[in-house]
C-alpha cells in the first residue's frame, strides 16, 4: 500500500473520530452554558474542561489526533486537511444511532454534494507525496506570527461582535488554530525520525501545544456563541485554506496552480462549503431557540442539546 493511501485511510479514520467527539464536545458546551449563564466566560471554560462529557470528548479527540499524526507523516497537508471536512458526513450514521432512525434524504443530498465538491478539488489539486524535509525559516516564522495575531484578533471581535456573528468570527480564529495545529504536528512527526527526545529541543512541538489549546478554546466558545451551522463552515473552510497555504509556503508540496486548476479548486472548495452549510444548517444540528415569546408565567421549553449529532 502507497503512503498517499495510508494518509488517506487515516485520515479519514480520524475525521470519523474526530466526528464522534465533536458531538460530545458540543453537547458539553451546550449543557455548560445553560448552567453558568450569566456567569461570565471564565467560569463557562472552567466548568466545561471537567465536564465528564467534554472530558470523553476530549479523550476522542486524542485518538483522532493519533490518526492525524499518522495521515500527515505520510502524506502532504494539500491532502490530509481537506479530507478532514468529511467529519460532518461521518456525523450521519451517528444520527441514525442516536436518534434511531435513517438519515433524510436532505441529508444524503448535502452530504453527496459536499463529497463531490471535495473529490473535485482533490482531482484539481492533485497533491502528492513530497519528500519530508525542514520547513522554511522565513514562512515558518511568518505563518506563526499571522496564525496566532489572527487567532487573537478572532477572540477580540467574537467577544464583542452580536447576532449570528460571534460563532463564525470565533469559528474562524479556530480553523486558523488548527491549520496551525496540523503544520506543527507534521514538523514534529518529520523530528521523530531523529529520536523521541530530538522533537523537544526544536520549536515545533511548542507551536503545536499553544495552536492545539487555542484552538480547542476558540472551539469551545464557538460552540457556546451559536448553532454549528454558523461556526462550523467557516472553521472547516479556514483550516482548509490556510492548510494550503501552509503545505505550499513551508513545506514545498506540490499543488496545481494554473487558471484551469485555481478554477476547479476554488469551485470544488465552494462546493464543499455549501455542502457542509446544508449539512449543519437542518434541524438537530444545533440550539434551537424556542420561535413564540413566552406568556407571564410561562415555563421555559427545554432547549434540545446541542451537538452535531442530534440529541
Amino acid at each position: 500500500m502507497s503512503l498517499l493511501a495510508i494518509a488517506t485511510l487515516a485520515a479519514l479514520g480520524a475525521s470519523a473520530v474526530f466526528a464522534a467527539s465533536t458531538a460530545l464536545l458540543h453537547r458539553s458546551a451546550g449543557i455548560v452554558a445553560k448552567v453558568t449563564a450569566g456567569k461570565g466566560t471564565g467560569r463557562f471554560v472552567a466548568s466545561t474542561s471537567v465536564h465528564p462529557v467534554w472530558l470523553a470528548g476530549m479523550v476522542g479527540q486524542l485518538a483522532g489526533f493519533g490518526l492525524h499524526a499518522v495521515a500527515l507523516h505520510d502524506g502532504p497537508l494539500t491532502l490530509v486537511q481537506p479530507l478532514m471536512v468529511t467529519e460532518v458526513v461521518f456525523a450521519l450514521p451517528l444520527r441514525q444511532l442516536l436518534e434511531a432512525r435513517r438519515p433524510r434524504r436532505r441529508e444524503l443530498c448535502w452530504a453527496s454534494l459536499l463529497c463531490f465538491g471535495l473529490a473535485g478539488f482533490l482531482v484539481a489539486a492533485t497533491p502528492s507525496q513530497g519528500s519530508p524535509h525542514t520547513p522554511d525559516p522565513l514562512p515558518s516564522a511568518l505563518t506563526v506570527g499571522l496564525v496566532g495575531a489572527g487567532m487573537a484578533l478572532c477572540a477580540y471581535l467574537g467577544r464583542s461582535a452580536q447576532g449570528s456573528w460571534p460563532a463564525a468570527v470565533l469559528g474562524v480564529g479556530a480553523g486558523l488554530g488548527f491549520a496551525g495545529t496540523a503544520g506543527a504536528l507534521k514538523q514534529v512527526t518529520v523530528e521523530l525520525s531523529h529520536g523521541f527526545g530530538s522533537i523537544f529541543t526544536s520549536w515545533p512541538v511548542y507551536a503545536l501545544a499553544a495552536a492545539g489549546a487555542a484552538g480547542m478554546l476558540l472551539t469551545e466558545l464557538a460552540f457556546k456563541a451559536g448553532p454549528l451551522s454558523t461556526s462550523l463552515p467557516a472553521m472547516s473552510t479556514v483550516d482548509t485554506v490556510v492548510s494550503l497555504v501552509i503545505g505550499v509556503a513551508v513545506f514545498d508540496e506540490p499543488f496545481r496552480v494554473s487558471a484551469l486548476a485555481l478554477f476547479g479548486e476554488v469551485t470544488g472548495l465552494v462546493v464543499v462549503v455549501v455542502g457542509l452549510a446544508g449539512l449543519t444548517a437542518g434541524e438537530g444540528w444545533g440550539p434551537q431557540a424556542p420561535k413564540k415569546p413566552l406568556k407571564p408565567g410561562q415555563a421555559a421549553e427545554s432547549v434540545p442539546g446541542t451537538t452535531l449529532v442530534g440529541p
